[in-house]
């Protein structure tokens, strides 16, 4: 008995697909082999919204019906290329498109859950359409969403600009699914008068925050979650090369942190100050990642900043 392609299992046959799609020279090709593998194909396409270009989503929003699956994820990478202002716009209604869709399959609901939202690009202060952002991400309800920088991890470079920092935390408590959040290169509002603002508005669901090469991050803005916020499922707190100021300052200790509780708390409620030092302690950590070569911030020895 000789095994023929149409006996490869379903899961390895999505494996080979996914991998080729992925990273194979001309991706195509794969969904040429035989009804199987194009059927297969497709379906992981559809399912796995990934554009490489703010042309692919351009003409994906343009485009007339898509295969009936249920979407699961969609990543934006624009590494190496110049981010138009209207990305954002080509995101809205793509997405918009995809919500449409599943109304149609009685699936109807103003956000689409997803299983990953991923951006890799970088966005602009003087760019008009921030709006356009907030907009554009509002139509998502993802369970775990990424932004990082789209340069390589040893390029202090800064993707995510205050004002849309701001926004995307506005955003992040119309999520409901929301579980996972990852921001890296990102830089924070300077205004004094946020503070001891929160960081996030209360969200019930997140359970792992990590921010990477941030700057201008309030020690307070950080205090405030665990001192306003519950997130009782809140279960990990990564502050991974995060800076109060610019990368040429200090990076934040968790000290910093608790000495901000202090201020926010103490000796107001002793009971609550030393519960939300408890958790804090637990479930926090600051780290140092990538050193700078000469002055800056330099840590000897141990990665947790305490």
């Amino acid at each position: 008995m000789h095994a023929t392609l149409d006996d490869l299992p379903h899961e390895i046959l999505l494996l080979i697909i996914a991998y080729t799609l992925s990273f194979g020279s001309v991706p195509s090709n794969i969904l040429c082999v035989n009804h199987q593998f194009h059927n297969a194909g497709v379906e992981w396409l559809y399912r796995n919204l990934y554009f490489r270009s703010p042309e692919q989503l351009r003409l994906f929003a343009q485009m007339g019906e898509n295969a009936k699956v249920a979407l699961r994820s969609v990543t934006v990478d624009l590494t190496g290329k110049f981010t138009r202002s209207d990305v954002w716009q080509h995101l809205r209604e793509a997405l918009c498109r995809c919500r449409d869709r599943t109304e149609k399959l009685g699936q109807g609901q103003k956000q689409i859950p997803l299983e990953v939202l991923c951006l890799r690009l970088h966005s602009y202060s003087r760019d008009t359409s921030h709006h356009v952002f907030e907009e554009a991400l509002s139509v998502a309800n993802p369970r775990v969403f990424r932004w990082t920088g789209p340069d390589p991890d040893h390029h202090f470079s800064t993707a995510i600009v205050a004002p849309i920092a701001s926004r995307l935390c506005r955003i992040f408590g119309t999520w409901s699914n929301i579980q996972d959040i990852t921001v890296t290169n990102i830089t924070f509002s300077v205004d004094s008068d946020n503070s001891v603002m929160p960081l996030l508005p209360e969200i019930p669901s997140l359970r792992t925050l990590y921010v990477g090469q941030a700057t201008f991050l309030s020690a307070g803005s950080v205090a405030a979650v665990f001192c306003v916020n519950r997130m009782a499922s809140l279960e990990r707190v990564r502050l991974v090369d995060t800076y109060c100021e610019s990368i040429w300052g200090s990076r934040i200790r968790r000290s910093d942190i608790e000495k901000a509780v202090q201020i926010i708390m103490f000796p107001q409620d002793v009971v609550q100050y030393e519960g939300a030092l408890s958790r804090i302690r637990k479930i926090l950590t600051c780290e140092k990642k990538t050193e700078r070569i000469i002055g800056g911030d330099r840590v000897e020895g141990s990665v947790f900043l305490v």
